[in-house]
């Protein structure tokens, strides 16, 4: 068991990659060679043994090369970063116990990769310019979180985690973004932005109370959210050439989907859901919209609710429902319209209106 600090202080054109195997709670890197040498005499002079215990690693780095990689297998974890310009790249591995991982990219050819196994985990990475990526892995936690930003140019974005408290975050706004969070099981919530440019997106959560969300403004947009277990979707696309999949299999399935403008498309399916009391609403406002809804897994199936409007251009919209006392409503304005509903089993009930105000 060792910590392991890997140092290029382009700055100050000095690099320093030091193993050694100490219980140490504080290296602080800032821009002074004769700091960096102190510490490095007094980390080469001290370390001995002891396996890590209280760790905590605090890296500054402000421009040129930058590269910094930080491993602390074991104990009261911590970790933080901040790198400002130019060949940034950041690694932290911190094997188990309380861990907690910041690290901050400002601008040039940024990468952050944070992985953290066992226990309560927390990550958060930052990145502002140029050929951005995140990556962030969480294995068994009791409690996990992660939180990702990116702001602009190539952007990619990942962050799984596996087991327990889960809750994930991820914002991308500019340029050509691409997203995937996944979290297998547990307590999950998710949540992503994308705002401008070729998007895709895509989450996926295990089993027991998941909620997922989604927003995409504008630009070259695809989303696909697919969840099992106590579920809860939404979705929302604003602009361009929109499609949006959303699939649930589980208990109380609730789908929400809006999409505004340009070449759009969205599909939702419940499929093995509740077995009774599913809601799928989509909403589509303009151009080449179609939309697509399937419900229930089989004839035991009831009370099912759909509802698709849409408002201008070249509608298409299909419902499908199984089971009893199920619902569907289709609303189409102006445009060219076309609709289908099937439904089966007893006691179901239709609703179609086209060229609706």
């Amino acid at each position: 068991m060792f910590n392991y600090f890997n140092i290029n202080y382009s700055f100050n054109h000095l690099h320093s990659s030091i193993p050694f195997s100490h219980s140490l709670s504080s290296v602080v890197m800032k821009n002074s060679n004769a700091a960096m040498l102190w510490a490095c005499t007094l980390l080469l002079g001290t370390a001995g043994s002891a396996a890590a215990q209280g760790n905590t690693s605090i890296i500054q780095q402000v421009g040129s090369t930058n590269t910094a990689e930080v491993t602390q297998p074991g104990r009261e974890s911590s970790s933080t970063g901040t790198q400002a310009g130019n060949l940034n790249t950041l690694r932290v591995n911190q094997s188990g116990a309380f861990h907690t991982a910041t690290a901050t990219q400002v601008g040039n050819r940024n990468a952050i990769i944070q992985n953290q196994e066992g226990a309560s985990a927390t990550a958060t990475a930052t990145q502002v310019g140029e050929l951005n990526s995140i990556r962030q892995t969480q294995l068994i936690g009791p409690i996990n979180r992660a939180v990702a930003t990116q702001v602009g140019v190539s952007n990619q974005l990942t962050q799984d985690q596996v087991g327990l408290g889960n809750d994930a975050t991820a914002n991308q706004v500019g340029s050509r973004n691409t997203g995937r969070q996944l979290q297998q099981g547990r307590v999950g919530v998710a949540t992503m932005l994308q705002i401008g440019d070729d998007n895709d997106a895509a989450q996926s959560q295990g089993g027991l109370a998941n909620t997922v969300s989604l927003v995409s403004v504008g630009n070259n947009n695809r989303s696909s959210q697919t969840q099992s277990g106590g579920n809860t979707a939404a979705g929302n696309q604003t602009g361009n050439e929109n499609r949006l999949l959303q699939i649930q299999d589980g208990f109380t399935n609730v789908a929400t989907a809006t999409q505004a403008g340009d070449r759009n498309l969205a599909e939702q399916r419940q499929n093995e859901g509740s077995v009774s009391q599913n809601t799928a609403i989509l909403e589509q406002d303009g151009d080449d919209n179609r939309a697509f809804q399937t419900q229930g897994g089989g004839l035991l199936t009831a009370a099912n609710q759909a509802y698709i409007d849409q408002d201008g251009d070249s509608h298409l919209a299909r419902q499908q429902q199984r089971g009893i006392l199920n619902t569907a409503q289709t609303y189409q304005g102006a445009s060219a319209q076309s609709s289908t509903t099937v439904q089966t089993g007893d006691r179901n009930q239709v609703i179609v209106k086209q060229n609706h105000p």
